[in-house]
Protein backbone atom coordinates (compact mmCIF):
# COMPACT_ATOMS: atom_id res chain seq x y z
CA UNK A 1 0.00 0.00 0.00
CA UNK A 2 1.16 3.39 -0.61
CA UNK A 3 -0.08 7.16 -1.34
CA UNK A 4 -0.14 9.08 -3.67
CA UNK A 5 1.60 11.91 -2.32
CA UNK A 6 4.75 9.47 -1.77
CA UNK A 7 4.32 8.77 -5.32
CA UNK A 8 4.11 12.18 -6.24
CA UNK A 9 7.12 12.79 -4.14
CA UNK A 10 9.10 10.31 -6.50
CA UNK A 11 9.07 12.39 -8.92
CA UNK A 12 7.21 10.07 -11.53
CA UNK A 13 5.41 12.00 -14.01
CA UNK A 14 2.98 10.88 -17.05
CA UNK A 15 3.74 10.78 -20.36
CA UNK A 16 1.76 9.16 -23.44
CA UNK A 17 2.82 8.49 -27.08
CA UNK A 18 1.93 6.46 -30.16
CA UNK A 19 4.96 3.94 -30.00
CA UNK A 20 5.52 3.88 -26.26
CA UNK A 21 4.68 5.43 -22.50
CA UNK A 22 6.84 4.74 -20.27
CA UNK A 23 6.59 1.38 -21.26
CA UNK A 24 3.15 1.19 -22.48
CA UNK A 25 2.62 1.01 -25.87
CA UNK A 26 -0.46 3.25 -27.79
CA UNK A 27 -2.75 1.07 -29.79
CA UNK A 28 -3.02 3.37 -33.14
CA UNK A 29 -6.22 2.77 -34.85
CA UNK A 30 -6.12 2.66 -38.93
CA UNK A 31 -8.95 5.14 -39.15
CA UNK A 32 -8.28 7.47 -37.02
CA UNK A 33 -4.36 7.43 -38.06
CA UNK A 34 -5.94 9.08 -41.66
CA UNK A 35 -7.52 11.93 -39.79
CA UNK A 36 -5.53 15.23 -40.01
CA UNK A 37 -2.98 15.52 -36.95
CA UNK A 38 -5.41 18.63 -36.15
CA UNK A 39 -8.42 19.49 -38.14
CA UNK A 40 -8.55 22.93 -40.37
CA UNK A 41 -9.49 25.39 -39.33
CA UNK A 42 -9.44 24.40 -36.13
CA UNK A 43 -12.80 25.68 -33.85
CA UNK A 44 -14.20 23.69 -31.91
CA UNK A 45 -17.42 25.24 -30.17
CA UNK A 46 -18.23 25.71 -26.54
CA UNK A 47 -21.01 22.34 -27.00
CA UNK A 48 -21.41 22.61 -23.37
CA UNK A 49 -22.89 26.46 -23.35
CA UNK A 50 -24.92 25.52 -26.88
CA UNK A 51 -25.90 22.53 -25.49
CA UNK A 52 -27.66 24.41 -22.96
CA UNK A 53 -28.90 27.53 -25.09
CA UNK A 54 -30.39 24.61 -27.93
CA UNK A 55 -32.23 23.24 -25.02
CA UNK A 56 -33.57 26.46 -24.02
CA UNK A 57 -35.38 27.30 -27.03
CA UNK A 58 -36.47 23.42 -28.22
CA UNK A 59 -38.13 22.64 -24.87
CA UNK A 60 -39.73 26.15 -24.57
CA UNK A 61 -43.60 26.14 -25.18
CA UNK A 62 -43.98 29.99 -25.91
CA UNK A 63 -40.76 30.13 -28.47
CA UNK A 64 -41.03 32.00 -31.13
CA UNK A 65 -39.70 32.31 -34.99
CA UNK A 66 -40.21 30.25 -38.09
CA UNK A 67 -40.86 26.88 -37.51
CA UNK A 68 -41.26 27.53 -33.18
CA UNK A 69 -42.79 26.64 -31.05
CA UNK A 70 -40.89 23.19 -31.07
CA UNK A 71 -42.62 20.98 -27.79
CA UNK A 72 -46.68 20.87 -27.52
CA UNK A 73 -47.54 19.75 -23.71
CA UNK A 74 -50.76 18.87 -22.08
CA UNK A 75 -50.50 19.52 -18.60
CA UNK A 76 -53.84 17.34 -18.07
CA UNK A 77 -52.65 14.38 -19.71
CA UNK A 78 -48.65 14.98 -18.32
CA UNK A 79 -47.54 14.47 -21.61
CA UNK A 80 -45.82 16.47 -24.84
CA UNK A 81 -45.03 16.25 -28.05
CA UNK A 82 -42.08 17.40 -29.99
CA UNK A 83 -41.47 18.12 -34.10
CA UNK A 84 -39.18 15.89 -35.72
CA UNK A 85 -38.74 18.22 -38.11
CA UNK A 86 -38.87 21.76 -37.29
CA UNK A 87 -41.61 22.65 -40.14
CA UNK A 88 -43.68 19.74 -38.97
CA UNK A 89 -46.27 18.70 -36.25
CA UNK A 90 -45.03 17.92 -33.18
CA UNK A 91 -45.26 14.24 -33.05
CA UNK A 92 -43.90 11.00 -30.19
CA UNK A 93 -41.09 10.11 -31.85
CA UNK A 94 -38.66 8.33 -29.22
CA UNK A 95 -35.96 10.06 -30.93
CA UNK A 96 -36.06 13.15 -30.44
CA UNK A 97 -38.77 12.89 -26.95
CA UNK A 98 -36.29 10.51 -24.95
CA UNK A 99 -33.05 11.98 -26.25
CA UNK A 100 -33.81 15.32 -25.94
CA UNK A 101 -34.90 14.82 -22.39
CA UNK A 102 -31.80 12.59 -21.32
CA UNK A 103 -29.51 15.16 -23.46
CA UNK A 104 -31.01 17.88 -20.92
CA UNK A 105 -29.87 15.98 -18.05
CA UNK A 106 -26.18 15.74 -19.36
CA UNK A 107 -26.02 18.88 -19.92
CA UNK A 108 -26.66 20.16 -16.20
CA UNK A 109 -30.52 21.07 -17.09
CA UNK A 110 -33.76 20.27 -14.67
CA UNK A 111 -36.02 18.53 -16.92
CA UNK A 112 -38.15 17.37 -14.25
CA UNK A 113 -39.54 21.30 -13.47
CA UNK A 114 -38.83 22.83 -17.19
CA UNK A 115 -41.44 25.71 -17.77
CA UNK A 116 -43.54 24.57 -14.74
CA UNK A 117 -43.58 20.60 -16.36
CA UNK A 118 -42.18 17.36 -15.17
CA UNK A 119 -40.53 16.19 -18.88
CA UNK A 120 -38.76 13.31 -17.42
CA UNK A 121 -42.50 11.95 -15.78
CA UNK A 122 -43.83 12.20 -19.02
CA UNK A 123 -40.92 10.16 -20.53
CA UNK A 124 -42.49 6.88 -18.74
CA UNK A 125 -45.07 6.78 -21.14
CA UNK A 126 -42.98 5.62 -23.72
CA UNK A 127 -42.75 2.42 -21.61
CA UNK A 128 -44.41 -0.64 -22.82
CA UNK A 129 -45.22 -3.53 -19.92
CA UNK A 130 -45.90 -5.89 -22.43
CA UNK A 131 -42.38 -6.25 -23.57
CA UNK A 132 -40.25 -4.71 -20.88
CA UNK A 133 -39.01 -1.98 -23.26
CA UNK A 134 -39.12 1.90 -24.22
CA UNK A 135 -40.83 1.73 -27.45
CA UNK A 136 -40.61 4.29 -30.43
CA UNK A 137 -43.89 6.06 -29.54
CA UNK A 138 -46.04 6.32 -26.25
CA UNK A 139 -48.64 3.07 -25.99
CA UNK A 140 -46.93 0.62 -28.83
CA UNK A 141 -48.03 -2.53 -27.80
CA UNK A 142 -47.02 -5.62 -29.79
CA UNK A 143 -43.70 -8.54 -29.59
CA UNK A 144 -42.46 -6.93 -32.61
CA UNK A 145 -39.35 -5.28 -31.37
CA UNK A 146 -37.82 -2.28 -33.30
CA UNK A 147 -37.35 1.50 -33.56
CA UNK A 148 -38.41 2.21 -36.98
CA UNK A 149 -34.44 2.40 -38.42
CA UNK A 150 -32.86 2.28 -35.40
CA UNK A 151 -33.47 -1.13 -34.25
CA UNK A 152 -33.53 -1.66 -30.06
CA UNK A 153 -32.72 2.11 -29.69
CA UNK A 154 -35.27 3.36 -27.95
CA UNK A 155 -35.36 0.21 -25.45
CA UNK A 156 -31.30 1.17 -24.72
CA UNK A 157 -32.63 4.77 -24.41
CA UNK A 158 -34.85 3.79 -21.25
CA UNK A 159 -32.50 1.76 -19.85
CA UNK A 160 -30.31 5.08 -19.71
CA UNK A 161 -33.54 7.04 -17.07
CA UNK A 162 -33.25 4.75 -14.73
CA UNK A 163 -28.61 5.65 -14.92
CA UNK A 164 -29.53 9.54 -14.51
CA UNK A 165 -32.41 9.12 -11.90
CA UNK A 166 -31.52 6.48 -9.85
CA UNK A 167 -33.76 7.27 -6.74
CA UNK A 168 -36.70 6.65 -9.27
CA UNK A 169 -38.40 3.27 -8.99
CA UNK A 170 -40.39 3.30 -11.64
CA UNK A 171 -37.24 4.03 -13.99
CA UNK A 172 -35.07 1.00 -11.96
CA UNK A 173 -38.17 -1.12 -12.49
CA UNK A 174 -38.26 -0.74 -16.34
CA UNK A 175 -34.63 -1.15 -16.60
CA UNK A 176 -34.49 -4.54 -14.76
CA UNK A 177 -37.10 -5.44 -17.47
CA UNK A 178 -35.48 -4.62 -20.01
CA UNK A 179 -32.23 -6.67 -18.99
CA UNK A 180 -34.64 -9.66 -18.70
CA UNK A 181 -36.02 -9.17 -22.10
CA UNK A 182 -32.68 -7.80 -24.20
CA UNK A 183 -31.65 -11.66 -22.58
CA UNK A 184 -34.26 -12.95 -23.68
CA UNK A 185 -33.54 -11.83 -27.40
CA UNK A 186 -30.02 -12.95 -26.67
CA UNK A 187 -30.92 -16.53 -25.94
CA UNK A 188 -33.10 -17.14 -29.01
CA UNK A 189 -30.38 -15.61 -31.35
CA UNK A 190 -28.39 -18.59 -29.91
CA UNK A 191 -26.55 -17.20 -27.19
CA UNK A 192 -24.16 -18.36 -25.93
CA UNK A 193 -23.34 -21.40 -27.38
CA UNK A 194 -24.72 -20.83 -31.33
CA UNK A 195 -25.47 -16.90 -31.66
CA UNK A 196 -26.51 -15.10 -34.83
CA UNK A 197 -27.56 -12.12 -34.91
CA UNK A 198 -28.07 -12.24 -38.41
CA UNK A 199 -31.79 -11.38 -38.15
CA UNK A 200 -34.38 -8.02 -38.53
CA UNK A 201 -35.47 -7.82 -35.28
CA UNK A 202 -37.04 -9.95 -32.81
CA UNK A 203 -40.94 -10.48 -31.48
CA UNK A 204 -40.80 -11.34 -28.25
CA UNK A 205 -44.18 -13.02 -28.09
CA UNK A 206 -43.88 -14.94 -30.66
CA UNK A 207 -39.98 -15.96 -29.81
CA UNK A 208 -38.71 -15.85 -33.05
CA UNK A 209 -37.03 -13.50 -35.31
CA UNK A 210 -39.16 -10.26 -36.52
CA UNK A 211 -38.75 -6.37 -37.04
CA UNK A 212 -38.73 -3.71 -39.58
CA UNK A 213 -38.01 -5.01 -43.23
CA UNK A 214 -35.32 -2.63 -43.21
CA UNK A 215 -32.04 -4.77 -44.75
CA UNK A 216 -29.29 -2.75 -43.01
CA UNK A 217 -30.96 -3.31 -39.73
CA UNK A 218 -29.45 -6.83 -39.71
CA UNK A 219 -25.32 -5.22 -39.12
CA UNK A 220 -25.27 -4.15 -36.23
CA UNK A 221 -28.13 -5.28 -33.05
CA UNK A 222 -26.23 -7.63 -31.35
CA UNK A 223 -23.68 -4.67 -29.89
CA UNK A 224 -27.14 -3.09 -28.53
CA UNK A 225 -28.00 -6.31 -27.20
CA UNK A 226 -24.72 -7.52 -25.43
CA UNK A 227 -24.49 -3.68 -24.08
CA UNK A 228 -27.87 -4.58 -21.85
CA UNK A 229 -26.66 -7.70 -20.86
CA UNK A 230 -22.75 -5.94 -19.68
CA UNK A 231 -25.18 -3.85 -17.46
CA UNK A 232 -27.05 -6.77 -16.41
CA UNK A 233 -24.52 -8.91 -15.61
CA UNK A 234 -22.65 -6.47 -13.32
CA UNK A 235 -25.67 -5.13 -11.75
CA UNK A 236 -26.55 -8.70 -10.47
CA UNK A 237 -23.03 -10.54 -10.61
CA UNK A 238 -24.30 -13.00 -13.68
CA UNK A 239 -21.79 -14.75 -15.01
CA UNK A 240 -23.50 -16.18 -17.44
CA UNK A 241 -25.42 -13.11 -18.63
CA UNK A 242 -21.72 -12.06 -19.26
CA UNK A 243 -21.03 -14.67 -21.28
CA UNK A 244 -23.57 -14.24 -23.53
CA UNK A 245 -23.03 -10.85 -24.08
CA UNK A 246 -19.40 -11.90 -25.06
CA UNK A 247 -21.31 -14.35 -27.20
CA UNK A 248 -23.46 -11.81 -28.88
CA UNK A 249 -19.98 -8.95 -30.10
CA UNK A 250 -17.79 -12.41 -31.20
CA UNK A 251 -20.51 -12.54 -33.25
CA UNK A 252 -20.43 -9.50 -34.38
CA UNK A 253 -17.01 -9.23 -34.91
CA UNK A 254 -16.46 -12.78 -36.86
CA UNK A 255 -19.00 -11.04 -39.42
CA UNK A 256 -17.02 -8.56 -41.35
CA UNK A 257 -19.54 -7.20 -42.49
CA UNK A 258 -19.95 -3.67 -41.63
CA UNK A 259 -22.50 -2.12 -39.32
CA UNK A 260 -25.37 0.51 -39.42
CA UNK A 261 -26.40 4.04 -37.88
CA UNK A 262 -26.66 4.06 -33.91
CA UNK A 263 -27.05 0.68 -32.74
CA UNK A 264 -22.67 -0.08 -33.02
CA UNK A 265 -22.20 2.62 -30.89
CA UNK A 266 -22.18 0.40 -27.43
CA UNK A 267 -19.65 -2.12 -29.02
CA UNK A 268 -16.54 -1.47 -28.03
CA UNK A 269 -17.47 -0.10 -24.12
CA UNK A 270 -19.32 -3.25 -23.80
CA UNK A 271 -16.03 -5.16 -24.96
CA UNK A 272 -13.61 -3.33 -22.98
CA UNK A 273 -15.92 -3.41 -19.88
CA UNK A 274 -16.35 -7.45 -20.13
CA UNK A 275 -13.05 -7.65 -19.99
CA UNK A 276 -12.42 -6.42 -16.96
CA UNK A 277 -15.01 -7.89 -15.38
CA UNK A 278 -14.99 -11.72 -13.87
CA UNK A 279 -14.25 -14.53 -16.86
CA UNK A 280 -12.75 -11.56 -19.41
CA UNK A 281 -9.03 -11.78 -18.43
CA UNK A 282 -9.06 -15.88 -19.08
CA UNK A 283 -10.79 -15.02 -22.71
CA UNK A 284 -10.57 -11.36 -23.59
CA UNK A 285 -12.60 -9.85 -26.14
CA UNK A 286 -11.02 -7.94 -28.89
CA UNK A 287 -10.84 -4.52 -29.04
CA UNK A 288 -9.28 -3.70 -32.13
CA UNK A 289 -12.07 -5.60 -33.58
CA UNK A 290 -14.48 -4.08 -31.69
CA UNK A 291 -12.99 -0.43 -33.05
CA UNK A 292 -13.26 -1.52 -36.40
CA UNK A 293 -16.93 -2.10 -36.08
CA UNK A 294 -17.65 1.17 -34.16
CA UNK A 295 -15.43 2.95 -36.93
CA UNK A 296 -17.38 0.96 -39.67
CA UNK A 297 -13.40 0.49 -41.29
CA UNK A 298 -13.92 -1.98 -43.74
CA UNK A 299 -12.62 -2.31 -47.64
CA UNK A 300 -14.76 -0.03 -50.15
CA UNK A 301 -18.47 -2.29 -50.77
CA UNK A 302 -18.66 -3.68 -47.40
CA UNK A 303 -19.80 -1.48 -45.09
CA UNK A 304 -21.99 1.69 -46.06
CA UNK A 305 -21.92 3.04 -42.83
CA UNK A 306 -18.56 4.62 -40.98
CA UNK A 307 -16.58 7.19 -39.62
CA UNK A 308 -15.40 9.91 -41.54
CA UNK A 309 -11.42 9.84 -41.62
CA UNK A 310 -9.10 11.34 -43.85
CA UNK A 311 -12.04 13.72 -45.59
CA UNK A 312 -11.38 17.43 -46.67
CA UNK A 313 -14.01 19.56 -48.73
CA UNK A 314 -12.71 22.16 -50.11
CA UNK A 315 -10.24 22.99 -47.44
CA UNK A 316 -12.17 22.04 -44.17
CA UNK A 317 -11.77 18.92 -42.51
CA UNK A 318 -14.64 16.76 -41.93
CA UNK A 319 -13.54 13.78 -39.84
CA UNK A 320 -15.37 12.51 -36.93
CA UNK A 321 -18.93 12.47 -38.41
CA UNK A 322 -21.37 8.97 -38.52
CA UNK A 323 -22.79 8.22 -41.25
CA UNK A 324 -23.05 6.44 -45.36
CA UNK A 325 -20.33 6.12 -47.44
CA UNK A 326 -20.41 7.46 -51.08
CA UNK A 327 -17.60 5.29 -52.83
CA UNK A 328 -14.43 6.41 -51.79
CA UNK A 329 -14.36 9.94 -51.49
CA UNK A 330 -18.37 10.91 -50.30
CA UNK A 331 -20.46 10.79 -47.37
CA UNK A 332 -23.40 12.00 -46.04
CA UNK A 333 -23.16 12.38 -42.29
CA UNK A 334 -25.69 12.53 -40.20
CA UNK A 335 -26.22 14.39 -36.75
CA UNK A 336 -27.47 12.10 -34.09
CA UNK A 337 -24.78 9.50 -34.14
CA UNK A 338 -22.02 12.39 -34.75
CA UNK A 339 -23.02 13.59 -31.83
CA UNK A 340 -23.86 10.71 -29.71
CA UNK A 341 -20.63 9.08 -30.75
CA UNK A 342 -17.96 10.45 -28.36
CA UNK A 343 -19.89 9.80 -25.42
CA UNK A 344 -19.65 6.13 -26.41
CA UNK A 345 -16.33 5.79 -27.10
CA UNK A 346 -14.58 8.35 -24.26
CA UNK A 347 -15.40 5.78 -21.67
CA UNK A 348 -13.17 2.82 -23.18
CA UNK A 349 -9.79 5.15 -22.50
CA UNK A 350 -10.61 4.16 -18.22
CA UNK A 351 -10.40 0.83 -19.42
CA UNK A 352 -7.66 0.30 -21.83
CA UNK A 353 -5.66 3.67 -21.73
CA UNK A 354 -3.37 2.27 -24.47
CA UNK A 355 -6.28 3.20 -26.60
CA UNK A 356 -6.29 6.88 -25.49
CA UNK A 357 -4.21 8.59 -28.03
CA UNK A 358 -6.75 7.72 -30.72
CA UNK A 359 -9.81 8.18 -29.05
CA UNK A 360 -8.99 11.27 -27.97
CA UNK A 361 -7.87 12.34 -31.84
CA UNK A 362 -10.82 11.07 -33.18
CA UNK A 363 -13.32 12.90 -30.45
CA UNK A 364 -10.99 15.99 -31.01
CA UNK A 365 -12.33 15.54 -34.41
CA UNK A 366 -15.89 15.26 -33.45
CA UNK A 367 -16.15 17.71 -31.81
CA UNK A 368 -14.58 20.09 -34.43
CA UNK A 369 -16.80 18.89 -37.24
CA UNK A 370 -19.81 18.74 -35.29
CA UNK A 371 -20.44 22.82 -35.76
CA UNK A 372 -21.16 21.78 -39.65
CA UNK A 373 -23.79 19.99 -38.99
CA UNK A 374 -25.42 23.43 -37.83
CA UNK A 375 -24.23 25.72 -40.91
CA UNK A 376 -21.81 27.31 -38.63
CA UNK A 377 -18.66 28.15 -40.67
CA UNK A 378 -20.34 27.33 -43.85
CA UNK A 379 -20.88 29.98 -46.69
CA UNK A 380 -25.00 30.30 -47.19
CA UNK A 381 -24.58 28.07 -50.64
CA UNK A 382 -23.10 25.56 -48.59
CA UNK A 383 -26.25 25.00 -46.88
CA UNK A 384 -30.21 24.59 -47.47
CA UNK A 385 -31.81 27.33 -45.35
CA UNK A 386 -29.12 30.23 -45.03
CA UNK A 387 -31.64 32.75 -45.17
CA UNK A 388 -33.77 31.40 -41.83
CA UNK A 389 -30.56 30.66 -40.06
CA UNK A 390 -29.61 34.29 -40.38
CA UNK A 391 -33.12 35.47 -39.35
CA UNK A 392 -34.70 32.55 -37.03
CA UNK A 393 -31.34 30.94 -35.74
CA UNK A 394 -28.47 33.50 -35.57
CA UNK A 395 -26.76 31.62 -33.05
CA UNK A 396 -26.51 28.98 -35.11
CA UNK A 397 -28.26 26.62 -32.42
CA UNK A 398 -30.27 24.57 -34.87
CA UNK A 399 -29.28 21.08 -36.76
CA UNK A 400 -29.58 20.06 -40.18
CA UNK A 401 -30.45 16.08 -40.73
CA UNK A 402 -26.74 15.93 -41.89
CA UNK A 403 -23.90 16.94 -43.93
CA UNK A 404 -22.89 15.78 -47.50
CA UNK A 405 -19.77 15.75 -49.19
CA UNK A 406 -21.38 18.13 -51.94
CA UNK A 407 -24.47 19.60 -52.96
CA UNK A 408 -27.29 17.49 -54.64
CA UNK A 409 -26.83 19.26 -58.15
CA UNK A 410 -25.26 17.36 -60.99
CA UNK A 411 -22.31 19.28 -60.45
CA UNK A 412 -22.03 18.90 -56.74
CA UNK A 413 -20.63 22.46 -56.65
CA UNK A 414 -20.45 22.81 -53.08
CA UNK A 415 -18.52 20.86 -50.55
CA UNK A 416 -19.00 20.20 -48.10
CA UNK A 417 -23.13 20.94 -47.79
CA UNK A 418 -25.79 20.98 -45.21
CA UNK A 419 -28.96 19.44 -45.42
CA UNK A 420 -31.67 17.32 -45.05
CA UNK A 421 -33.94 14.61 -46.61
CA UNK A 422 -37.27 16.13 -46.56
CA UNK A 423 -36.56 18.75 -49.38
CA UNK A 424 -34.54 16.34 -51.83
CA UNK A 425 -37.18 13.15 -51.59
CA UNK A 426 -40.38 15.44 -50.88
CA UNK A 427 -41.09 14.13 -47.86
CA UNK A 428 -44.06 16.35 -45.82
CA UNK A 429 -46.64 19.23 -46.61
CA UNK A 430 -47.34 18.14 -50.11
CA UNK A 431 -43.83 18.19 -51.24
CA UNK A 432 -42.72 16.09 -54.38
CA UNK A 433 -39.02 15.05 -55.03
CA UNK A 434 -37.04 17.88 -56.41
CA UNK A 435 -34.92 16.94 -59.75
CA UNK A 436 -31.25 17.51 -58.83
CA UNK A 437 -30.57 19.60 -61.82
CA UNK A 438 -32.92 21.90 -60.43
CA UNK A 439 -32.16 21.82 -56.22
CA UNK A 440 -30.08 25.08 -56.16
CA UNK A 441 -32.65 26.93 -57.74
CA UNK A 442 -35.23 25.80 -55.82
CA UNK A 443 -33.18 26.21 -52.83
CA UNK A 444 -32.91 30.01 -53.41
CA UNK A 445 -35.98 30.34 -54.85
CA UNK A 446 -38.02 28.15 -52.59
CA UNK A 447 -36.59 27.01 -49.31
CA UNK A 448 -33.55 29.11 -48.00
CA UNK A 449 -36.37 31.18 -45.84
CA UNK A 450 -37.70 27.69 -44.22
CA UNK A 451 -36.64 25.16 -42.01
CA UNK A 452 -37.82 21.77 -43.79
CA UNK A 453 -34.26 20.05 -42.67
CA UNK A 454 -33.33 21.41 -39.55
CA UNK A 455 -34.15 18.04 -37.33
CA UNK A 456 -34.77 17.72 -33.95
CA UNK A 457 -34.73 14.08 -33.71
CA UNK A 458 -31.21 14.92 -34.26
CA UNK A 459 -30.05 17.64 -32.52
CA UNK A 460 -31.94 16.89 -29.75
CA UNK A 461 -28.68 14.54 -28.74
CA UNK A 462 -26.72 17.36 -28.46
CA UNK A 463 -26.16 17.06 -24.48
CA UNK A 464 -24.47 13.92 -24.92
CA UNK A 465 -21.47 15.98 -26.62
CA UNK A 466 -22.06 18.79 -24.60
CA UNK A 467 -22.63 16.91 -21.26
CA UNK A 468 -19.14 15.03 -21.56
CA UNK A 469 -16.65 18.04 -22.91
CA UNK A 470 -14.84 21.18 -21.63
CA UNK A 471 -12.46 23.34 -23.20
CA UNK A 472 -9.38 23.81 -22.01
CA UNK A 473 -7.10 27.48 -21.93
CA UNK A 474 -5.24 25.86 -25.04
CA UNK A 475 -7.32 25.71 -28.27
CA UNK A 476 -7.73 22.16 -29.23
CA UNK A 477 -6.73 20.39 -25.89
CA UNK A 478 -9.93 18.75 -24.61
CA UNK A 479 -11.12 17.59 -21.64
CA UNK A 480 -13.22 14.53 -21.81
CA UNK A 481 -15.46 13.54 -18.61
CA UNK A 482 -15.07 9.52 -18.62
CA UNK A 483 -17.15 9.03 -16.41
CA UNK A 484 -20.82 11.01 -17.29
CA UNK A 485 -21.89 8.34 -20.17
CA UNK A 486 -19.92 5.26 -18.80
CA UNK A 487 -23.61 4.04 -17.74
CA UNK A 488 -23.84 1.99 -14.75
CA UNK A 489 -20.09 1.84 -13.95
CA UNK A 490 -18.62 0.94 -10.79
CA UNK A 491 -17.81 3.38 -7.71
CA UNK A 492 -14.84 5.59 -9.74
CA UNK A 493 -13.09 8.87 -9.03
CA UNK A 494 -13.70 12.07 -11.33
CA UNK A 495 -11.72 11.08 -14.56
CA UNK A 496 -10.39 12.93 -17.63
CA UNK A 497 -9.13 11.87 -20.89
CA UNK A 498 -7.23 15.27 -22.19
CA UNK A 499 -5.30 14.76 -25.22
CA UNK A 500 -2.22 17.64 -26.83
CA UNK A 501 -2.74 17.50 -31.14
CA UNK A 502 -0.11 19.81 -31.23
CA UNK A 503 3.55 19.20 -32.38
CA UNK A 504 4.73 20.58 -29.09
CA UNK A 505 4.51 20.47 -25.18
CA UNK A 506 1.56 22.62 -24.05
CA UNK A 507 0.19 23.47 -20.42
CA UNK A 508 -3.63 22.98 -20.01
CA UNK A 509 -5.43 24.08 -16.90
CA UNK A 510 -7.46 21.20 -15.26
CA UNK A 511 -10.20 21.14 -12.43
CA UNK A 512 -8.51 19.52 -9.49
CA UNK A 513 -8.95 20.80 -5.84
CA UNK A 514 -6.39 22.06 -3.05
CA UNK A 515 -6.39 18.74 -1.42
CA UNK A 516 -6.46 16.40 -4.75
CA UNK A 517 -3.60 14.99 -7.24
CA UNK A 518 -3.66 13.19 -10.21
CA UNK A 519 -3.34 9.47 -10.85
CA UNK A 520 -2.26 8.40 -14.70
CA UNK A 521 -3.41 4.61 -14.86
CA UNK A 522 -1.36 4.32 -18.01
CA UNK A 523 1.97 4.54 -15.60
CA UNK A 524 0.84 3.58 -12.64
CA UNK A 525 1.72 6.90 -11.26
CA UNK A 526 1.05 10.52 -10.01
CA UNK A 527 1.49 13.43 -12.43
CA UNK A 528 3.25 16.77 -11.40
CA UNK A 529 0.89 19.50 -10.96
CA UNK A 530 1.55 23.09 -10.44
CA UNK A 531 -1.19 24.82 -8.22
CA UNK A 532 -3.10 27.98 -10.01
CA UNK A 533 -6.06 27.74 -7.83
CA UNK A 534 -7.58 25.98 -4.96
CA UNK A 535 -9.55 24.35 -7.59
CA UNK A 536 -7.53 24.59 -10.66
CA UNK A 537 -4.01 22.38 -11.40
CA UNK A 538 -1.74 22.93 -14.39
CA UNK A 539 0.00 19.87 -16.27
CA UNK A 540 2.20 19.56 -18.80
CA UNK A 541 1.07 17.72 -21.73
CA UNK A 542 3.80 16.21 -24.17
CA UNK A 543 3.63 16.78 -28.28
CA UNK A 544 1.11 14.41 -29.78
CA UNK A 545 -0.12 12.98 -25.93
CA UNK A 546 -3.01 11.99 -24.68
CA UNK A 547 -3.27 11.03 -20.99
CA UNK A 548 -5.99 9.48 -18.72
CA UNK A 549 -6.07 11.29 -15.41
CA UNK A 550 -8.07 10.17 -12.32
CA UNK A 551 -8.57 13.11 -9.48
CA UNK A 552 -8.01 11.35 -6.20
CA UNK A 553 -7.94 12.95 -2.63
CA UNK A 554 -4.12 13.58 -1.82
CA UNK A 555 -3.69 11.53 1.40
CA UNK A 556 -6.07 8.56 -0.56
CA UNK A 557 -4.16 4.67 0.32
CA UNK A 558 -3.64 3.32 -3.09
CA UNK A 559 -3.88 -0.87 -2.93
CA UNK A 560 -2.65 -3.02 -5.69
CA UNK A 561 -5.51 -6.04 -6.02
CA UNK A 562 -4.43 -9.76 -6.51
CA UNK A 563 -6.09 -9.04 -9.95
CA UNK A 564 -3.97 -6.49 -11.07
CA UNK A 565 -6.55 -3.93 -10.51
CA UNK A 566 -5.18 -0.35 -8.50
CA UNK A 567 -7.64 1.35 -6.26
CA UNK A 568 -8.26 4.08 -3.77
CA UNK A 569 -11.05 3.67 -0.86
CA UNK A 570 -12.23 0.74 -2.76
CA UNK A 571 -12.61 2.51 -6.03
CA UNK A 572 -10.68 1.47 -9.08
CA UNK A 573 -8.53 4.04 -10.86
CA UNK A 574 -6.67 1.59 -12.61
CA UNK A 575 -7.59 -1.74 -14.35
CA UNK A 576 -5.88 -4.72 -14.60
CA UNK A 577 -3.23 -5.06 -17.82
CA UNK A 578 -2.60 -8.38 -17.54
CA UNK A 579 -5.43 -9.26 -19.89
Amino acid sequence: MWTLKNVLLTGIVAVSTLAVSDGVPQCAVPAVERMAALPEPLDVRNWSMVARQYYGRVFDPAATGTGFPAVQVDAASGGFRMKSYLDGDPQQESMVCLGGVLGMRLAGLDARAWHGFDFVQACKAWFDPETGFYRHTPGQRGGEIHGDIYGYWPALQGMLFAALWPGDADFVRHREAAIQSFDVIAKGCGCPGKADFDVLGWNLKNACPGGRKEPMNRLSHAPTVAWALMVGAELRQDAAMAERARAALRWQFAQNSGRYEMTFLPVAVTAARLNCMSGGMQNPLDLGAALKVWFGDYPDGTSTWAITSGTRCQGITCDGLDGARWGRDGFYAFTMGSLQGPSWLVPVARYEPRYARAIAKYALHAANSARLLQGYGLTDVQQDHAAWKRKDDPERLMFYEGLKAWSPDPSHGYSPYATGDPMLLGWGNGRTKIPPVEYLARRDAEFSSGCGNIALYMGNQVGFLGGILRLTDMPGVLAWDCLATDWYHGPAWPTWLVYNPHLMAHTVDLPLRNDEVFFDPATGGGVDVMRVSDRVGRVTLAADAAHVFVSIPATEVIVRQSNGCVTARGRVIAFSKSR
